[in-house]
């Protein structure tokens, strides 16, 4: 098979969909990945061949910067992805996502497309070539009424081309790709025909570096403290830092590539601070998982079963929150109750409750006995 794969820019909507491109590069098929050129080198990292398509470079931090003052302006955090989904990953980003995938696939001729669900000029190609476009999950299901504020804002694209937009902006017409557990699925799927399951791996395509330092076990538990790369810049990450560094643990914090590790202005013996660590590895030593609750920190930390405090900012990571405080696996505060009291509070009770490391744990065997991306290789056959 030939099995074009495509996704946006951002890393949490590449990494998940990497183990399966490479399960079916490993399996003999051939695969080739359309992104934004800011995107390619994760992608080629990972031992795929990639493609530019979409924006990229000033003109997408542009378009990313003002979609998200434009709903800063609109809406509360916990609101903004409503406001944003349609109009930044429909609107925006479809029509130059389309002028250079429609091109790359008549040419290159796939038997089968697999697009992650912020990704919405897949479905189109798709209809437009008569090839099945398969959709892959980056987290927690999309809220429908997303969807179809998205696929409002796509008819006329659509229509251009001589189609009809199917519901959900085109998602679905051949298969969901689900790599979120159950346990902490917080969106009904009942308007999706057809789930197919699918393990979430941390897989970034790259080894590990040698144990570092911040990994050696000293007898004091490893907190790890993560902001992700796009909400690596909130007051709240240097705040959580200054207070879970007066605890009697190992602090490991990451910035992001583009964050500046001397801002949080914690220098203790206790404390790391880096702007990129092997996360897979990380979380392999970790205690417990201080973050943003993005769904590449969220569904690693369940799957290492590892308790964890999600601080949501903005987009899913509010619904990845609500889904790990159900579950029992986590507790959560909103940005307006993330002082210093009660971040250190919630990280003590993490670490002194055996609960909540159970209930990770117990979401951790749930995630093994889902289907590996191997075996979803396999079952994907049928649809060319």
């Amino acid at each position: 098979m030939r099995v074009l794969f495509s996704s946006t820019w951002g890393h949490g909507h590449v990494f998940p969909m990497v183990p399966l491109a490479r399960a079916f590069a490993a399996a003999g098929h051939h695969v080739l990945w359309a992104t934004s050129a800011d995107s390619c080198e994760r992608v080629v990292a990972a031992g795929l061949d990639a493609s530019p398509a979409g924006l990229a470079g000033v003109r997408l931090r542009e378009v990313v910067q003002d979609q998200h003052s434009t709903a800063a302006a609109q809406a509360p955090p916990e609101g903004q992805a409503e406001f944003i989904f349609p109009r930044m990953f429909g609107e925006a980003f479809t029509p130059p996502m389309l002028a250079d995938l429609l091109p790359l696939a008549r040419s290159w001729r796939p038997d089968l497309l697999v697009h992650e669900n912020g990704e919405l000029a897949s479905p189109l190609v798709g209809a437009i070539l008569r090839v099945p476009s398969v959709t892959h999950a980056f987290g927690g299901a999309i809220p429908a009424s997303f969807l179809v504020a998205a696929g409002e804002q796509l008819a006329p694209l659509w229509a251009q081309h001589g189609q009809h937009i199917p519901p959900y902006a085109g998602c679905f017409t051949s298969l969901y790709l689900d790599i979120c557990p159950v346990a902490v699925q917080t969106v009904a799927t009942s308007h999706i025909p057809d789930i197919q399951p699918l393990r979430p791996e941390q897989d970034t395509g790259q080894p590990p570096a040698a144990l570092p330092a911040y990994l050696a076990d000293d007898g004091r538990p490893l907190v790890y403290l993560t902001f992700g790369t796009l909400f690596n810049h909130s007051a709240v990450l240097r705040a959580a830092a200054q207070a879970l560094s007066a605890l009697p643990v190992r602090l490991l914090v990451t910035v992001g590539p583009s964050g500046d590790p001397t801002a949080l202005g914690t220098e203790l013996p206790n404390v790391w601070i880096e702007r990129w660590v092997h996360q897979p590895q990380v979380l392999q030593h970790s205690h417990v998982v201080a973050s943003h609750a993005g769904s590449g920190t969220f569904l690693g930390a369940l799957a290492s079963g590892i308790p964890q405090l999600c601080l949501p900012q903005a987009a899913d990571q509010f619904r990845n929150a609500e889904g790990g405080v159900r579950s029992g696996a986590a507790l959560a505060l909103s940005p307006e109750q993330a002082d210093s009291a009660r971040i250190v509070q919630a990280v003590d009770m993490l670490l002194a409750e055996d609960s909540y490391r159970a209930n990770a744990r117990r979401i951790a065997a749930e995630i093994r006995a889902m289907p590996s991306p191997a075996d979803v290789v396999e079952n994907l056959a049928h649809l060319n």
